[in-house]
Order: structure tokens, then sequence, then C-alpha cells
């Protein structure tokens, strides 16, 4: 059917137009019987209509050339390509969605909507009334509760507002209705709600629910839980907010199990949703944002590391950095090391504080929906305007959305990181004279810089602290004179020249982080066993090794596991890697640096 066809027939037959959407000006045009109150959406760009057929939606889009919506995301549509409906059949659904319209959507007696083909007038097939839903109630009465509430469900109301006010007024009706049905029916739709509940699955969702209640759990269909979920969060069934938060809290921490980890993340966000827009006192916040607040604290301590112990900032970095913790000089001097990293950070953050989002994360603000994904009525606007969760993290409330200013990490954090250790530890080996040199990565100039000039400061530092210091209490000058006109005359003792010829400590000692953690030639030489130094051999030498592992009972991954563990520190990366054939070679970049240490070894 084409589009101006159907236009004539609307002008024609009820005297209405196509108009644009207020909500989709570019891409919808709407018909409306009363104002906001839409029963047919057409797109501009595609052949798709949607049409509103509130008792029998269900029922037709089982019809041929009928399906689900796919403009409006409502159960009372009806979906429609028009290059593929019959004109009559489309005739006939839209004077019922116009009479639907104009009664208000209350039930009214039908005509025959869709027509069954016949090749002539003794076929068994005959054109049929599609009974009426007063005429299936007959068979089931819902109690008189459920009925009220039921019949108060508002057409009229905006489509992006109808499903979420519709089922607070409805929640608000039966927030305390209790029910005992014998019978279970399964309930599977997104964003369910009670409209889209026949009668059984209705008794189902109260029995269940009265149970719930009860402390009585059982496992319902998730589309249940689901609902008992909205209700909490729109406080139906409550005292008070305080009181639906822990409702939800208890729902959390023993059922949402049970239906999945989708449900648990999509609960864990509600739940910080419902502390923000109620305005919950901090001790609540602290629980559902727990994630976030240890995150936060973190990147505090990282950015103002002057404020705490050189031991909690390196354990956080520690924690974020596998290559810290396998290095060579914090194995052999942890306390040491841990002073020269903690330094060297503070240094470089004073310096140019952009470093800490160059390597570890970025403040950005974002926007997000209150209960997005949620069947929720905005009824009230948040109690706060803004509610600054931590030092590092801030919620701005603004009607429907609220704006979050908070660190959040860069996505290569660990890679950059262990590159800025892997440095640091270079020129800390280059500067301390340690261990075997290190091969650079490649890390921002400026970084590299400031990581260079901290060492040296680590060094000024540690002259400094060598340094004897001496306190003078100028209110014993005379005293101090006297002391030191005594013992002036014991500086000729045999026991004071003797003193006085022993060496005095170097100064350039202070260039190693511990003497312990120096690398003497008799180390470097029990690196490897003669095991493992065969192994390495042939793989340099590009000779067989097969029989030798198999006559020594010997697993090559195994063996190259523990090569590339105890040269870890002496390369400062993994030497050995297994190619597409599942077969060992040496990286190309360390040949030159394991023949060398063979070649200390073998000597």
């Amino acid at each position: 059917m084409e589009r101006q066809a159907l236009k004539d027939y609307l002008l024609n037959k009820y005297g209405l137009t196509f108009q644009k959407s207020a909500a989709d000006p570019l891409n919808l045009q709407i018909v409306e019987v009363t104002a906001h109150n839409p029963f047919i959406v057409l797109s501009v760009s595609t052949p798709q209509l949607d049409v509103k057929c509130p008792n029998f939606a269900a029922t037709i889009q089982n019809l041929q050339g009928f399906t689900e919506p796919q403009l409006m995301n409502y159960p009372e549509w009806v979906g429609i390509q028009l290059n593929q409906i019959k004109a009559q059949d489309l005739f006939n659904v839209l004077d019922y969605a116009f009479k639907s319209a104009t009664n208000g959507n209350q039930n009214f007696i039908a005509q025959q909507l869709v027509y069954l083909p016949s090749d002539d007038t003794d076929s068994k097939y005959q054109s049929q009334l599609i009974p009426q839903r007063q005429q299936l109630a007959q068979k089931h009465r819902l109690p008189e509760q459920l009925e009220k509430m039921m019949a108060s469900y508002d057409y009229t109301i905006l489509p992006m507002n109808e499903q979420g006010e519709n089922f607070y007024r409805q929640g608000q009706m039966v927030a305390n209705y209790e029910d005992d049905y014998d019978q279970i029916y399964e309930l599977r739709r997104y964003y369910p709600d009670y409209h889209a509940m026949n009668g059984h699955q209705l008794r189902t969702y109260f029995t269940w629910r009265t149970q719930l209640r009860k402390g009585n759990f059982t496992v319902s269909s998730t589309s249940y839980a689901y609902v008992y979920i909205y209700e909490l969060l729109n406080n139906i069934g409550v005292k008070d907010p305080n009181d639906g938060f822990q409702k939800l809290l208890e729902f959390d921490q023993k059922y949402a199990a049970s239906y999945g980890q989708r449900m648990k993340d999509y609960l864990h966000q509600w739940m910080q949703d419902y502390v923000l827009y109620y305005g919950l006192e901090r001790t609540k916040a602290n629980q559902v944002f727990a994630d976030q607040l240890k995150v936060d604290h973190e990147y505090h301590i990282l950015r103002h590391p002057e404020d705490y112990s050189v031991t909690k900032v390196m354990d956080i970095f520690l924690e974020h950095s596998p290559y810290l913790k396998k290095c060579r000089l914090y194995k052999t001097s942890p306390a040491k090391w841990t002073e020269v990293v903690v330094m060297v950070w503070q240094f470089a953050l004073q310096k140019n504080p952009q470093i800490f989002t160059n390597l570890i994360a970025n403040q950005t603000l974002s926007a997000k929906y209150f209960f997005a994904g949620a069947v929720f009525a905005f009824h009230r606007q948040p109690r706060l305007t803004e509610y600054p969760i931590d030092s590092e993290r801030t919620y701005q409330f603004k009607d429907r959305k609220y704006y979050c200013n908070a660190w959040y990490p860069l996505k290569d954090q660990q890679k950059r990181l262990n590159t800025f250790f892997h440095e640091l530890d270079r020129l800390a080996r280059q500067q301390f004279h340690l261990g075997h040199p290190l091969k650079p990565r490649q890390l921002d100039s400026q970084i590299l810089q400031l990581v260079s000039s901290g060492l040296e400061e680590y060094q000024k530092q540690e002259v400094l602290a060598r340094q004897p210091k001496i306190e003078l209490n100028l209110s014993s000058l005379d005293q101090i004179r006297s002391d030191a006109s005594a013992t002036r005359d014991s500086l000729l003792t045999d026991e004071e020249k003797q003193a006085d010829d022993e060496l005095i400590p170097d100064p350039s000692s202070v260039n190693q982080v511990e003497d312990s953690s120096a690398v003497s030639d008799d180390a470097v030489n029990d690196i490897l066993n003669i095991n493992e130094r065969y192994l390495v051999h042939a793989l340099l030498d590009q000779k067989p090794y097969q029989d030798y592992l198999k006559k020594h009972h010997l697993m090559v991954s195994i063996l190259v596991d523990s090569i590339n563990e105890k040269l870890f520190d002496e390369i400062g990366d993994s030497v050995i890697e297994f190619n597409d054939q599942d077969e060992p070679e040496v990286i190309d970049d360390y040949k030159d640096d394991l023949r060398e240490l063979l070649k200390e070894d073998d000597a």
C-alpha cells in the first residue's frame, strides 16, 4: 500500500492528517485524536507503521501481515509493513484503532477486524468476530482490588511517561494486596509491569510477592523479580526510602544471585541511583559505592603521595604493575627500592602533575539517566542538587539525569605503568651501577627526563641523610667551649690517631640502593643450571635439543618458564617465547644479551 493512499484514507474518512512528532520530529509522523495521545505512528524513512490496538494487539500480531511494534515499545501496539499489507486488512485495523482512541481506549462492540479469504461460499472457513475481552474475562474473574487496578490504566498519558506513571499509580493501589493463588503461570517480558500480565499472571505474581514479604522465597520467572524491584525503586509498599533501601539490599544479598549476574549488575547500579535520587545518608552511599570509593582513595593517594607513607603508595603501585613485583631491585632490597620509587614519583608529580593523567587515569564528566533500564515514575525531583561521594567523585542532578565527575582508569593503564617502572629500573641500574643493563622501552621523553632528575634528587637526599647532624644548645655555649678545650689534647692520643687513619666512607657509595643489591660475577654464573644453559645454547645456535630433554626427562615448557623467571631480573623481560608451531625461540632483541651472559657463565 502506498503512503499517499493511507493519508488519503485517514483524511477522507476521519478528517485526520499526519503531523511531525514532537519527540522525534525528523523521523516520525503521528496521527492523534486528542492532544498528546497518538494512535498511529509512521516512519518517514521506512515503510514501517505502528497502530495502537489496546485490547487485541496480541491477537492481531499473530495474523498475516502484522508483527510486533517496531517504532513504539509498548505491548498495545501492532507493527505493519505498508508494502506487505492488504489494504482492506489495514483499513479494518485502523477503524478499530480509531474507535478505541475516540472511546478513551475503553471496550466497545467492534466490527469484524480481519476477513479470512474464501474462494467459494461453501468453504468451511467463514468470517468470524473476534471475541471481546469481556467474554474472555467471564471464564476467570479477578479479585475486585485487581480489577480496579487494571481498569485504572490511563492511556492519555504521554508515551514517554505512560508506562512509568501507570505503574506507579497502579502499584500504590495494590501496595498492600496479598493473594494465595494455587496455580503458577510464567511471565517473560522486557520491562514487565502489571499491564503486561493477564489474570493468571497477576495472581501468580502477587502470591509470590506475598510469600517473599513473609520471608518465604522461591525462584520465579525473572520478569516477576524485576517487577518487585521496580516496586521498591518507586517506593511502592515501603515506609520510606530508608526502608526501601534495606529491602533492595536484602534482595540483592539473598535472592538476586538466583536470577544471574545480569540482574545483580542492574540492581547494583539502581541501588546507587536510589541513594542519589532520594538523598540517603553517607553510610548507605558507602555501601553501594564501595568499589568506586576504593579506587578513588587509591587515586587520591597517588595524587598526594606526600600525605601518606611510602609503603602505602608502593602497595598501590604493586597492585597495578606486574613488572614492579618482579623487579630485581625490589626483590633484593624492597625497603630501599620503595623509597626510590615513591621519591621519584613524588618528584615527577610535583614538576608535572599531568604525569598522573598520562599514566593512570583521566578526570571525566559523564551523564547518565536515573534508573536507566527500569520502569520508574519521576513523580518527584531529586531531593538534593549535588552529592559529593568523596574528594575525587561528585554527582550533580538535573531533572532525570545526573552528571558524575570522577577519575576513570586509562584502558592501557597497566601497560603504561609497566613501561614507566621498567625505565625507572633501567635508569636506576645505570646511575647506581647495579645489575645487568636493560634495553630501553618507548616512554615520553619528558617523563623519562623527570625519572632521571628524580633519581638525581634521590642521590642528593641520600648524601644529606648520611651527613652527621649536630644540634647546638645556644644557652650552653660556655659549656660547649669548655668541653671543646678539654678534649682538644685528647685528639693526640694513639687511639684517636688510629681512628683518624681509618677510611672515611666513599660518598660515591650513595650510587647504590643497597650494597648487597650489586650483582657480582659469581652471582651471574649461578643464574641458570646446566639443563637450562643447554637449552639456551641450543636455541641460540639453532641445534636440536629434543633428545637431550627426553634423555633427562625434562619438559620444554617447564624449562622455558624457569629460564624466563630467572633471567627476568637481568633482562627485564621474557627472553624465550613459543612460535606458531609451539616451538621455543629466543627473542631477537635479547640474543646478544644471552650470549654475553652465557659467555660469563661458561668462563
